[in-house]
């Protein structure tokens, strides 16, 4: 399976003028955490290269938790080096910026 971009990889090729897309609930205006089985103690926010490819994560987390169903939770775009710095100020939080390839094999993967 292709792996999350490396924190060398997102410094090297990302400045502070990119953006990416994060999942967040607008009614609590909190980011969406998503379980990560890399990262078993930590609440990783995952960010999206693409507007699409948050959106098909989100319909893949909408029809396997029935709790979420109801929430105002949307793709929202952010400057992903400031978003990421401040999460990593959060030790009990993370991140996980995923390249479109691995969107796409998570996806497929889930066999609906």
């Amino acid at each position: 399976m292709t792996e999350p971009l490396s924190i060398e990889t997102i410094l090297a090729e990302f400045n502070d003028n990119s953006e990416a897309w994060v999942l967040q609930d607008k009614t609590s205006q909190k980011y969406v955490y998503i379980p990560h089985p890399k990262y078993p103690d930590r609440n990783p926010v995952h960010f999206f290269l693409s507007k699409a490819d948050a959106e098909r994560v989100l319909t893949e987390i909408l029809e396997v938790n029935q709790n979420l169903r109801n929430r105002n939770i949307l793709p929202v775009s952010v400057k992903l080096l400031k978003a990421i710095k401040s999460i990593a100020a959060d030790k009990t939080s993370g991140f996980v910026v995923h390249p479109p390839n691995e969107v796409f094999e998570f996806v497929n993967s889930q066999n609906l």
